[in-house]
């Protein structure tokens, strides 16, 4: 378990070092909201938040390291990151961010996807740019990095939210 742990902090470290290496370095470009948010103090936090969270179990309900779900993933990782509070469950979630088209997502941002597993019928995740997302998934993958563009993800996308 603690080499696919390191394994997978160092595709983490991998993923945000390819994010960042794509972006370019003037400031008024269709990427100007990935370079503020690179220049940021939360940057390092987010990062940091990513690497200590990634392969932890999915568990519903769950709220701690032992185990949690999308939604309180996505509540954590805002308190601890950005200082905000979001509401516990992906769909107040959703009523509580304002609509994003997915062109326009940004580092930070909250994804929503319908699910026919949720009891809720619904899931959520963090952008964090280049097409990826990072959320607790399910029970037989705990928290993990996704694409956007993956086919069970692009079908059941529902949208974009920014606080």
């Amino acid at each position: 378990m603690k080499r696919v742990k390191k394994i997978y902090k160092e595709l983490i470290w991998l993923i945000i070092l390819l994010t960042v290496s794509t972006i370019p370095s003037f400031s008024q470009n269709q990427f100007s909201d990935y370079v503020k948010h690179i220049e940021t103090q939360e940057a390092p936090k987010l990062d940091k938040f990513i690497t200590e969270w990634i392969g932890i179990p999915y568990k519903l309900g769950g709220k701690t390291k032992k185990g949690i779900d999308c939604s309180q993933f996505t509540k954590r990782l805002y308190r601890d990151v950005y200082g905000l509070e979001l509401k516990d469950v992906a769909y107040k979630q959703w009523s509580q961010t304002k609509r994003i088209s997915k062109t326009n997502l940004i580092i930070g941002d909250i994804v929503f996807f319908n699910s026919r597993i949720s009891p809720s019928g619904w899931h959520c995740g963090i952008y964090i740019g280049n097409d990826k997302f990072v959320h607790a998934a399910n029970k037989s993958e705990g928290v993990k990095i996704s694409s956007l563009s993956e086919p069970k993800y692009k079908k059941s996308y529902k949208g974009g939210g920014r606080l």
